[in-house]
């Protein structure tokens, strides 16, 4: 078999599940898992997965673009999983939301009658929330990044490092169930970890296109996760997977 046929089948394989295992495509294809090794080390200079231990996930591409450009896709799914979501608020709670669309989303959709605490380094976050009465809204300062529209840096960690939130809805870039939540900036993931350390629970609310990708920065393990909020559509051996490892998956 040819090296662009091998290529071409794992990114089939990708597209279909999400990951691909280095061993299961040396029986497959006939060659050497050092060769299947060979393959996937190209493959992810070339953006077109993420290395990971025995084996590699697609990557999310998308999902490292500005947030001026990921604010028009999927916005129906968004906002349905921003419905799902704030069915898991009760009044008197404090929250961490940090940055990302679909996190805006989810500001938006909460509802008018819940008191809350809120704190967010999102632009985007507390303009959705700005005229919410009940809202005590805490604006995460540091400095700007206007590609993440958020805040970074070691003000906004000081600021995080304040307080604490019962739950923490996260902003994920790629999401998979061995290697956890991860994202493309090296700051931004700092100020997610942080917010995950002072939290008592993970929420994320994920579009398909992101389940079992991965992104450079680790941000928490598979097990941090307490609510994963999906599409019905969602592959359901991915979850089963995420549920096995103690999350409690709510369908949007």
């Amino acid at each position: 078999m040819l090296t662009d046929e091998r290529h071409q089948l794992i990114r089939d394989r990708l597209a279909a599940e999400g990951r691909v295992l280095a061993g299961e495509l040396a029986s497959r294809f006939g060659v050497s898992e050092d060769t299947v090794r060979r393959d996937l080390r190209e493959m992810a200079k070339a953006g077109q997965c993420r290395r990971v231990y025995g084996g590699a996930v697609a990557a999310a591409p998308f999902a490292a673009a500005p947030v001026s450009l990921r604010g028009g896709h999927a916005v129906e799914e968004k906002m349905r999983l921003a419905r799902a979501a704030v069915t898991l608020l009760s009044s008197g709670q404090s929250l961490f939301i940090d940055g990302g669309t679909t996190n805006a989303a989810i500001a938006s959709a909460i509802p008018r009658d819940l008191e809350l605490t809120i704190a967010t380094n999102s632009l985007g976050v507390a303009s959705a929330l700005s005229d919410h009465a009940l809202v005590e809204l805490i604006v995460l300062g540091g400095r700007f990044d206007r590609d993440l529209g958020t805040c970074v840096g070691a003000d906004t960690l000081a600021a995080v490092a304040q307080l604490g939130a019962d739950l923490f809805f996260l902003g994920s870039c790629g999401l998979d169930a061995s290697r956890g939540v991860t994202a493309f900036d090296s700051a931004e993931a700092e100020v997610k970890r942080a917010m995950a350390r002072n939290s008592a629970g993970i929420v994320i609310a994920v579009t398909n296109d992101k389940l079992a990708t991965a992104a450079p920065y680790r941000v928490a393990g598979p097990e941090a996760i307490r609510h994963l909020v999906v599409e019905k559509t969602a592959p359901a051996a991915i979850l089963a997977d995420f549920e096995h490892q103690g999350a409690e998956i709510h369908f949007a």
